[in-house]
């Protein structure tokens, strides 16, 4: 009877090794919530209270940037400490820290994962304006060809002088998406500008137009156009809907 008791009292090994264990998994969560800026809900059985938390916003958000200074591409783990100054009355989430990469991104990779996000974000730029028209032509009673027309103005470009020519790079995305938010295709078109004088004053006063063409069966679709320059800069983002039927 006694050693039955010990094998499954509250101080037997099994128990205390399924105690531990318990604890070490509970640690992991705790540290992924921390961790990522979250927030840890544990020992309340108010499981309905405890999601209400989690999922409530909070009434202010700031947001704080941080970029490394002489950070060493070792892929190494660097911690971080955030506090205020004053924190009565305020809630503090932030990352307990950062792994650094372990390469150096070029321009390329960097543009074109800059351009990714942007494709896929919802929230709109105008650093210059874009007009995004649509027109379509029904190939048959289930097809239709779709046209996207991006008009930019040039006048906010910063372009750069080499000789006689007025120089700069940008990048037209035009993605399609379905009434669902899920991306469909996108065509991606690189233009070189080198214009004279005469040429600029031109495109300035006119402007540039940008055409893609998808074909595509009826139904409702979001098209998104995003511009990004040489400079590394998001120039504009525009949304379009389009209900072929």
């Amino acid at each position: 009877m006694g050693d039955a008791a010990g094998k499954s009292g509250p101080n037997s090994p099994r128990v205390r090794y399924r105690f531990e264990s318990a604890q070490a998994d509970e640690d992991v969560m705790a540290e992924l919530a921390y961790g990522t800026g979250g927030k840890f809900s544990h020992n309340d059985n108010g499981l309905l209270d405890g999601l209400n938390q989690l999922a409530a916003p909070p009434e202010y958000t700031y947001v704080l940037g941080f970029s490394p200074q002489n950070l060493k591409l070792d892929g190494s783990y660097h911690g971080l400490k955030v506090t205020l100054v004053n924190a009565k009355g305020l809630d503090l989430q932030a990352r307990r820290g950062y792994w650094a990469p372990n390469h150096a991104v070029d321009e390329a990779e960097q543009a074109k994962e800059e351009i990714q996000q942007a494709v896929f974000s919802l929230d709109e730029v105008r650093d210059i304006p874009v007009d995004v028209t649509t027109e379509f032509f029904k190939s048959s009673d289930a097809t239709a060809e779709l046209t996207v027309e991006a008009h930019l103005d040039l006048n906010g470009i910063k372009f750069r002088t080499a000789g006689d020519r007025s120089e700069d790079t940008l990048t037209v995305v035009t993605g399609l998406f379905d009434q669902d938010g899920r991306y469909l295709r996108g065509i991606q078109r690189v233009m070189g500008l080198r214009l004279r004088q005469q040429t600029l004053e031109k495109v300035l006063g006119s402007g540039m137009a940008v055409k893609e063409t998808f074909n595509i069966a009826l139904g409702r679709y979001v098209v998104r156009v995003v511009v990004r320059d040489s400079e590394g800069q998001i120039m504009a983002a525009r949304n379009a809907t389009v209900d072929i039927r």
